[in-house]
């Protein structure tokens, strides 16, 4: 689902603006996660800490990350913010050591810097010179998902205290107060009348699943497992979004260049979860409370 984004959204931003989608998918998204919460009668967070923890969850995993995705999606392709998205289980593992909840060790920085080397090679120096949208896209979204690994860290301590919807919830509701501020001026000026029935149905499936689903099913697989192994099913993205993105997007094509990064990219992740395995445990996580 977090794959189709990266098509769906090629169809949906050229009728509406980054931050208007942004603003459409997060306030859908927070208005439903919050009605479900009630119905089915989950918990409302009280404590002042665990509301700034799920705060920060809603604003760096939600806010930030899917704003910078959007608007860095407005000036690359499907296939290379997919191929980016992959860098965030390296990012969540240095994370952890740098906050030492991991232990270091040579394979897994050698994973970590071969993996950098194929989102740099991707990114491209020349790029940056001789084709400077497509050098900002794509460095907005390795931002992004810089945010999201800090996402993938802060999560699990709070999932101990409180239910995935609960959390998912909240979290979408401080996010939604994030983005407003990047998309209020573009929802004004937004020509409503204009956008055609198929977009809407694009934005209600970008809302559904690569959003409400997405997020409520990452917090419940972050409750029962480490932080590296959910973040390690990012994999799978970028050979979904390469298998399907050129059958239905007009320009989209594997490049030499794209297929090398990933290749880099994928070697290096690989490195890290060989070091996580000889090292006979993930990074250390509070117990779940069942």
């Amino acid at each position: 689902m977090f794959a189709s984004l990266a098509m769906a959204g090629r169809y949906v931003l050229p009728h509406i603006p980054a931050g208007v989608l942004v603003c459409l998918r997060v306030l859908g998204a927070a208005l439903v996660l919050g009605m479900v919460n009630a119905a089915v009668g989950g918990a409302w967070v009280r404590d002042r800490r665990d509301l700034l923890r799920i705060a920060m969850l809603g604003w760096l995993g939600i806010s930030a990350n899917q704003t910078l995705f959007l608007y860095g999606l407005r000036h690359t392709t499907a296939i290379s913010a997919t191929i980016l998205v992959t860098t965030v289980p390296v990012f969540t593992v240095l994370g952890s050591v740098l906050a030492r909840r991991e232990p270091a060790s040579p394979l897994k920085f050698a994973g970590i810097g071969l993996a950098g080397l194929g989102a740099i090679y991707l990114i491209g120096p020349d790029r940056i010179s001789l084709a400077p949208d497509v050098a900002l896209g794509n460095g907005l979204i390795v931002l992004g998902m810089v945010c999201y690994a800090a996402y993938f860290i802060l999560a699990k301590p709070v999932l101990v205290r409180y239910g995935s919807l609960t959390v998912s919830s909240h979290a979408m509701l401080f996010a939604a107060i994030g983005v407003l501020p990047f998309g209020f001026g573009s929802l004004a000026g937004t020509e409503w009348a204009g956008i055609r029935g198929p977009v809407w149905w694009w934005v209600a499936y970008i809302v559904v699943f690569p959003t409400i689903l997405t997020y409520l099913l990452n917090l419940w697989a972050l409750r029962r497992a480490s932080s590296n192994l959910v973040a390690a099913y990012i994999y799978l993205q970028p050979l979904f979004t390469a298998a399907v993105a050129p059958l239905v997007l007009s320009g989209e094509r594997v490049t030499a260049r794209a297929a090398l990064a990933g290749l880099a990219i994928f070697a290096g992740l690989a490195l890290v979860i060989t070091a996580e395995r000889r090292q006979q445990r993930q990074i250390p996580m509070e117990p779940v409370a069942e």
